[in-house]
């Protein structure tokens, strides 16, 4: 029996807290037979995704998150299916990392400056060759009891335009789908409820080549479903689903907590086997388990 796709995710490669082969041992316990694996400017965590969901009979989709610019804010672009082989997409997830990092020891020092010194040197051994972002700036905060939680860390400090807030580097809309697509995967503005303007912004991704909206999102309330989902019937895009689990240990937002069911997965499953055919890209085995 199918068990639903939960398309959003994210691991210790950039702000999860779980490895990604806790992740596919947790889909198993939500029993879903399919997890999106879908961190920030980077794909160096799928090789362990896919061999732990292989071992777990879960179908693992290699996924990606991007930022890209809509007038001041964030707008959040999942590449899910792309081919983590992708020559071009890498080097261009590379060069992001690279000023992510100076990003974040730009924010570590301006923290410093404020009298609120965070270790460094522990944050870049949890991040790794990982994503590093506010999340980890903000564990290192709650670490050096300089704040009570990761809330308070981001009001007080690193939200934008907070004292040691610093810009990120971001795609255009354009260029981001367009690198999904050429790396056969399908590209989904996730969770619109957090846009001011979210018509706005889904119009200019589709504009842009948009594939998909992340409909059912944890953060959604029947409302927001409801109010999205006519959109993207009306243009035709793909409605996904995502719990956009971080393994926060409140548990908030758990994994399989928004999922789509086995209709709605055949679509998407052959709207992905289209778009990898039609990049050149190798297949995938989408099959349910």
């Amino acid at each position: 029996m199918f068990g639903g796709a939960d398309l959003h995710s994210h691991s210790t490669w950039s702000d999860g807290r779980d490895s990604p082969a806790q992740l596919a041992r947790k889909a198993v316990t939500a029993g879903l037979s399919v997890l999106a694996l879908s961190d920030h400017d980077t794909l160096q965590g799928i090789p362990e995704f896919e061999e732990a969901c292989a071992r777990a009979g879960v179908i693992a989709v290699p996924a990606v998150e991007l930022s890209a610019r809509h007038g001041e804010e964030d707008a959040h672009v999942l590449g899910l299916f792309v081919d983590p082989d992708h020559e071009a997409f890498r080097e261009h997830l590379s060069g992001f990392r690279r000023e992510r990092v100076r990003r974040g020891e730009g924010m570590a020092a301006r923290l410093a400056e404020l009298g609120y010194p965070v270790d460094l040197e522990a944050i870049r051994r949890v991040v790794g060759s990982g994503s590093f972002g506010r999340p980890h700036i903000a564990r290192a905060l709650v670490e050096a009891r300089l704040v009570a939680d990761e809330d308070e860390a981001f009001a007080r400090f690193l939200e934008r335009g907070g004292p040691a807030w610093l810009p990120k580097p971001k795609w255009t809309m354009l260029d981001a789908i367009s690198a999904i697509r050429a790396a056969g995967g399908l590209a989904v503005l996730a969770h619109p409820f957090w846009h001011d303007d979210p018509e706005g912004v889904i119009r200019e991704g589709y504009e842009a080549g948009l594939d998909g909206l992340e409909v059912s999102h944890s953060d959604h309330v029947e409302a927001d479903e409801i109010r999205f989902r006519d959109p993207a019937r009306s243009l035709g895009l793909l409605a996904t689903a995502g719990s956009h689990h971080h393994g926060a240990p409140g548990g908030q937002r758990p994994l399989g907590c928004r999922r789509l069911q086995d209709e709605e997965w055949a679509v998407f499953a052959k709207a992905a086997a289209a778009r990898r055919e039609a990049a050149g890209r190798p297949a995938l085995d989408l099959q349910p388990r």
